[in-house]
Parts: C-alpha cells; structure tokens; sequence
C-alpha cells in the first residue's frame, strides 16, 4: 500500500511548484542574457518535479477529476485560447493557443470519460 501524504506536505509541495513557475516567469524582469535561461529554466524543472510528486497522489489526481475542476479547467483554457489567437500577434498567439486548447480538449475529454460513469451508491 502506497503511503499518503499529509495535507501539510501536500500544500508545501504546491507551494513549491508555484514558486517554480513564478521564478521562471519573473526570470525576465530581473536577469538578463544566460542568466535568464539559466534561472527560467531552473524554474521550470522545480515546477516539474513537484508537479509530478503532487500527481501521484491520489487525493490530487481525485480532485483534477472531479466534475466541477474539469469544468473549469475547459472553459478557462477555452477562453483564454480564443482570447490569446486574437490578442498576440505570431508565433506567440499560435503557440499559446494551441497549448491551451489542448488542455481545454484534454479537460474535455475527462469530461466526456466522466458521463459514461454511472455513479455508484452504496
């Protein structure tokens, strides 16, 4: 049987992913050059790791299942990749719309897995 994780450490874990992609994306606005690479990337691969840690556990990949977290996740990324296509400009606004309406699809699909579940009752 897998070991649990605390709530405490849970909520440190997210803590640690979101400083991670806060550094990578707060890299620009204080170093420069491969400075920037270096601390943007470092942020990243934070971000990963704990992100990974995080969905191995079953309370968190419960939650980003549920009904009302799937909603969410696909309407949000709709909006924000319809948005985005008409906001940037270039490659920007193809890359950023693209990324986000796969994960709107993805939230989708869930979505869809969800329905054809009959829910049990004990």
């Amino acid at each position: 049987m897998k070991k649990q994780m605390s709530v405490f450490s849970l909520l440190l874990l997210f803590f640690v992913f979101t400083a991670g992609i806060g550094v990578s994306i707060a890299a620009g606005a204080v170093f420069e050059g491969t400075e920037k690479n270096l601390v943007s990337a470092g942020g990243m691969v934070v971000a990963l790791v704990a992100s990974t840690v995080l969905m191995k556990q079953q309370r968190m990949r419960d939650f980003v299942a549920s009904r009302p977290v799937l909603w969410f996740l696909f309407l949000f990324n709709a909006a924000v990749a319809t948005t985005c296509s008409v906001a940037l400009d270039g490659v920007k606004g193809i890359a950023v719309a693209t990324v986000m309406g796969l994960v709107s699809l993805g939230a989708g699909v869930g979505l869809l897995k969800n329905h054809k579940k009959k829910p049990t009752h004990a």
